[in-house]
């Protein structure tokens, strides 16, 4: 992707999103925030939804909500950059370098599962409260994984997860199940 492109992404945002993008001193997250929005561009216009415009989408608590009953989510890791969007159900989704997490960490949010590593335990926590953007990450330790997804404020999730290229984990939450999944990342 050129620098240009990455201009006019950012100039078709809202300008309050413009704003809080610009106002990040960190150039490599301002770069991923641009690309994730560019990524639901492109997805939103590949599933056939022409009449989407960056400049149309709105925020709460600068995460995206959904769009015209769309649902997505966004998230990145280092270099590597995700979106999930679904035209039926609520969806939320989070990537994260595959590490060992502190024993403190693991412990404080209950990220010990059977099933998997504490990372991935994270990144499912994760994608379930990013299904509704007006949950928050300090209650990620209240969120319950279970065998069958995740359960929270009484709502159950059905988690898909995925280990990328064994460098990232990759966790995407749907209330519903047996959600098609294709999954499409970028790595800069």
């Amino acid at each position: 992707m050129r620098v240009s492109a990455f201009r006019d992404t950012l100039e078709q945002l809202p300008i309050h999103k413009r704003r809080r993008i610009r106002q990040i001193k960190d150039n490599q997250t301002q770069l991923q925030s641009i690309i994730g929005l560019k990524l639901v561009d492109i997805g939103f216009k590949t599933l056939g939804l022409r009449r989407f415009h960056l400049k149309k989408l709105s925020f709460l608590h600068n995460k995206p909500i959904q769009y015209n009953a769309s649902h997505f989510s966004i998230s990145h890791s280092q270099t590597c950059i995700c979106c999930v969007i679904s035209k039926s159900s609520a969806v939320g989704i989070d990537v994260e370098r595959i590490r060992p997490l502190s024993e403190k960490i693991t412990n404080k949010y209950q990220l010990r599962h059977a099933n998997h590593s504490p990372i991935t335990g994270w990144t499912q926590k994760e994608a379930a409260l990013k299904v509704y953007p007006e949950d928050n990450l300090t209650e990620l330790k209240d969120i319950k994984l279970t065998d069958k997804g995740a359960d929270f404020k009484k709502r159950h999730y059905y988690i898909y997860s995925h280990n990328l290229e064994q460098k990232f984990t990759m966790s995407i939450a749907s209330t519903q199940a047996n959600s098609k999944i294709k999954i499409k990342r970028v790595y800069f």
